[in-house]
């Protein structure tokens, strides 16, 4: 897998279509970045940890004080209240939406010949996008999924092998390919579950 390349969260499945990457995991990256650039656009007052630290940390000002306060004003519980209630987070939920219309596209595409060769012959799903496709692909596109999952493993296998051998001479760089592997197993960095 390979550095994410800019996409508008908006773009077709066909343009997410890179060597080494996801197409997937782009576009729901690039639909969780929208969310925290504009955050006023994606209304929210229940958020996950990762979410409110990424407005902290990422969003405009204005538009975050904004948010704060209106979840400041919803924070104050008694203390005969108990408990406080766990609520889902609103962007988790918006962006799980997303991300199931993404694979439902993704699936209409597989029924094109050009798509369907791409992937074939260059394409990368991660681990996670992989089981969920292959849950719902008719059998033909299910076994090239699989096919991608496997060269991709197998690709990734050795870029580890190669790792290991100059980490153990004592050599230096190349650490990207942990991070390869890690998007391989668990998503894009960054990528909520």
């Amino acid at each position: 897998m390979r550095p994410q390349i800019a996409l508008s969260p908006d773009a077709p499945m066909i343009q997410a279509l890179a060597r080494g990457v996801c197409p997937i995991c782009t576009l729901v990256r690039a639909f969780q970045n929208a969310m925290i650039e504009a955050p006023l656009r994606y209304p929210a007052l229940n958020l996950c940890n990762f979410h409110t630290w990424s407005l902290a940390g990422s969003s405009p000002a204005v538009e975050v004080t904004r948010i704060f306060k209106c979840m400041l004003e919803g924070s104050v519980a008694e203390p005969s209240a108990g408990a406080p209630e766990i609520h889902p987070c609103d962007r988790c939920s918006v962006l799980r939406e997303y991300e199931e219309e993404r694979l439902s596209e993704f699936k209409r595409e597989m029924e094109r010949d050009n798509f369907r060769s791409w992937v074939a012959q260059y394409g990368t799903v991660c681990v996670f996008h992989g089981r969920k496709l292959m849950k719902v692909l008719a059998p033909p596109h299910l076994e090239l999924v699989r096919k991608v999952l496997a060269n991709n493993l197998e690709d990734l296998e050795k870029q580890l092998e190669l790792f290991d051998a100059k980490v153990r001479r004592g050599e230096k760089g190349g650490a990207g390919v942990l991070g390869f592997i890690a998007e391989f197993l668990v998503s894009q960095r960054g990528i909520t579950r």
